[in-house]
């Protein structure tokens, strides 16, 4: 048999019944759960959770290339032995999960393997500036530093706080053209610290800055709209990039501030400031609290 037929044969092979047995599969669980998939060298591969945890190995069982992911494939290649954790609820599973992926970090799960990543936004105002930095360790207490977070999502965070640095900008530099912004505020990613001067108009109020990041309320961004509607600066050139950073900001303010807040009323939290450890844990409580 020639080598490419052995590889096309092989691609479609999925060796974990034999690997495991059928008794294996015809003896799990209908309840909820965790997995834990070993190599053949006893690294551990995977840990997952299954509110079924008969239905969720199965979707391992039947997998083909073509149905499922490469990585998938990978790990169903690389898997050598299952261990089985039986939990209370599905809630518990997730917790549990969470628990065992910080600890063990396997190398096929990469979502909440790193919380200590998880962004703080730090906000501070004296005489001179409004000084905002973003880093993945809080202040300590009494630094006269207001303390945000933590947020999940490089990417959102970072594009959010670079969109409210320049929307900050525009409305007290009274721009109308983008060529008149700093070039730093025109990198794809925000800057992890900057200074912008203690605005000088009405228009731009801390507490309202610091009610946004709490997620109470966003009276920051309708206040700014409204200042660029009255300075027609969306029907100019610069109003497109505008729009752009009013969306991103809008949806940082869903996704992370006012969940954040929700959490922190739900759970009845002593502080608006939510621990990176914690994170995962309390986004898992609170999403299943909604859906009781």
């Amino acid at each position: 048999m020639s080598k490419s037929r052995q590889q096309r044969l092989f691609a479609h092979y999925n060796p974990l019944e034999d690997r495991l047995g059928r008794t294996f599969f015809e003896e799990l669980p209908e309840k909820p759960g965790i997995y834990k998939m070993y190599a053949r060298t006893g690294d551990l591969l995977y840990v997952g959770k299954a509110k079924n945890l008969r239905n969720r190995l199965f979707t391992y069982r039947r997998a083909r290339v073509g149905s499922v992911s490469r990585k998938t494939v990978r790990l169903i290649r690389m898997v050598h032995d299952i261990e089985l954790e039986l939990c209370g609820s599905e809630k518990e599973a997730l917790l549990r999960e969470n628990a065992l992926i910080r600890r063990h970090r396997p190398e096929f799960n990469h979502a909440k393997k790193s919380p200590e990543t998880y962004y703080f936004i730090h906000f501070r105002e004296d005489e001179a500036n409004w000084r905002f930095t973003l880093n993945m360790r809080e202040k300590a207490p009494g630094s006269g530093w207001h303390t945000f977070g933590a947020f999940k999502g490089h990417t959102l965070v970072r594009t959010a706080l670079g969109g409210i640095l320049r929307l900050l900008h525009v409305v007290e530099h009274r721009v109308t053209s983008t060529h008149r912004l700093p070039p730093v505020l025109f990198k794809n990613l925000t800057p992890m610290d900057y200074r912008l001067p203690t605005p000088a108009s009405e228009v731009l109020k801390t507490g309202d800055l610091r009610d946004f990041f709490t997620g109470i309320s966003t009276t920051f961004l309708d206040t700014v709209m409204a200042y660029f509607r009255e300075e027609g600066l969306l029907d100019q050139y610069i109003g497109k990039l505008l729009l752009e950073d009013l969306e991103s900001v809008n949806r940082f303010y869903e996704k992370c501030c006012r969940r954040n807040n929700q959490i922190v009323e739900q759970l009845q939290l002593d502080s608006h400031i939510i621990p990176q450890h914690k994170l995962d844990d309390y986004l898992i409580e609170f999403a299943l609290d909604e859906e009781e």
